[in-house]
Order: C-alpha cells, then sequence, then structure tokens
C-alpha cells in the first residue's frame, strides 16, 4: 500500500470519528436543553438554579488526556522500532512527536495549576 493511499485513509478515519464524537456531544445537548424545557414548564421558579447550573463551564482537574498522549506516543515510538526500516523510523519518530509534545505540554500545564493550588490553599 502506498504511503499516500495510507495517509488518504486514516485521515478519513479521524475524520469520521471526530465527526461521530461531535454528533454524540450535539445529542446530550439537545437531551440538556429539552430538560431544562421540561422543568422551565413545569416549575419556573426552579429553573433558575438549573439554568445557572447549565452556563458553567465544567472544569476538568485531572491528566487523563496529557497520560493518553504521552502513552500513545510512546506507543507509536515503540512499534516504530520494531518495525525497523530505517524510512518508517523517521515517519514513525517523527508523527510520534506530535501527541509526545502535546501530553508533556498539558501534564507541564496541570502541575502547575497543581502547584499554584497548593500554595494558594496552604
Amino acid at each position: 500500500m502506498p504511503i499516500t493511499e495510507m495517509i488518504v485513509g486514516v485521515s478519513a478515519g479521524l475524520f469520521f470519528l471526530v465527526a461521530f464524537i461531535q454528533i454524540v456531544r450535539f445529542g446530550v445537548t439537545v437531551v440538556q436543553h429539552k430538560t431544562a424545557r421540561r422543568v422551565i414548564d413545569r416549575d419556573p421558579a426552579s429553573a433558575g438554579p438549573l439554568l445557572a447550573q447549565l452556563g458553567e463551564p465544567v472544569e476538568r482537574s485531572d491528566d487523563r488526556l496529557a497520560v493518553i498522549l504521552v502513552a500513545l506516543g510512546t506507543a507509536m515510538i515503540a512499534a516504530t522500532l520494531v518495525v525497523a526500516d530505517p524510512q518508517w523510523m523517521r515517519y514513525g519518530i517523527a508523527a510520534a512527536l506530535f501527541p509526545l509534545i502535546v501530553g508533556a505540554g498539558l501534564w507541564l500545564r496541570f502541575r502547575a495549576i497543581q502547584r499554584a493550588a497548593a500554595r494558594n490553599g496552604g
């Protein structure tokens, strides 16, 4: 299989994956809005706290994404080393650098936020 066909196939697969994730998120938003409308129709006085809660951004205070990206980059490098083809090594290591760098950046950001919170709280 030529490299260009493989790149097109992987890109199309990732496109469909991202599209599926966005459709699921849209479905969750539709369900939340239906629930809010039902609450407003039944008891308009209690709708204020619910709408205020829906408007708050969801704060994620874990480093799961960073760990997953670092693990993915490490696995890509390991798979490239197993293949042991010089041309594939260049491509594989170059491709693995992106998740490694992004994951490391997220991890450092998470640690900095933890340290700042510990400093301000204690």
